[in-house]
């Protein structure tokens, strides 16, 4: 159906419609988790490995390393419980 601005009030939408799962308010969540989780992916970006390695001027394979556990093995974990 073509979208008339005269035929507005009698063209059911969203949560009016018999078959619709969602209302609005679920919708304006979806919409707000959907640009949480960007911004997360755009924050997560900067933490790369390779950002990382850039920031202390070392190679990206020393931060392997570190992480793997093959270097620096003396420094704690933060991430693992004790």
């Amino acid at each position: 159906m073509r979208d008339d601005p005269l035929n507005r009030t009698r063209v059911l939408r969203g949560a009016q419609l018999p078959h619709a799962k969602l209302d609005e308010a679920t919708v304006a969540k979806v919409h707000e988790a959907v640009a949480l989780r960007t911004d997360l992916r755009r924050r997560a970006g900067l933490l790369s490995i390779a950002r990382i390695a850039e920031s202390l001027g070392v190679h990206v394979r020393t931060i392997d390393r570190i992480t793997a556990g093959e270097n620096w093995t003396h420094v704690a974990d933060a991430t693992q419980p004790i």
